[in-house]
């Protein structure tokens, strides 16, 4: 299980430092987003669009990390929220700007294995041949 803990730290370090870095890249270059967020909620409201992702969706991977090292009697639910939210950001992402790319199967491929490895830790999925009990 030590594996698991390690990769489900790995992966919330990971997804910080992308939303950290896609909410810089908002509030700096928002000339790079324009033409993706012209025609959504988001248009000329790139601080917004940065709060959101860079303090709500990168916040519940902190608090992921948080709780990992010091809180480890809630280390699933905390992955388990991160994971939640980064996969639900992403798909709400690609139905606002009715596009998918690369970067989405990325990020929220990476939220979705967040939660199947809380699944692991948990018990409720077993590598074949695993004892179970």
């Amino acid at each position: 299980m030590r594996v698991v803990q390690g990769c489900l730290l790995g992966i919330a370090v990971f997804q910080i430092l992308s939303t950290l870095l896609g909410a810089v890249e908002l509030l700096v270059a928002p000339q790079w987003f324009a033409p993706l967020l012209d025609d959504t909620v988001f248009a000329g409201r790139y601080v917004l669009a940065a709060l959101l992702l860079g303090v709500v969706v990168g916040g519940f991977q902190w608090a992921a990390v948080v709780v990992h090292l010091r809180m480890r009697r809630w280390l699933p639910l905390g992955h388990a929220l991160a994971g939640t939210v980064m996969t639900g950001w992403i798909a709400g992402e690609c139905l606002v700007l009715d596009s998918f790319m690369w970067p989405h199967a990325l990020w929220g491929g990476m939220g979705v294995v967040q939660l199947l490895l809380v699944l692991v830790l948990l018990g409720v999925l077993r590598p074949e041949g695993a004892e179970v009990g």
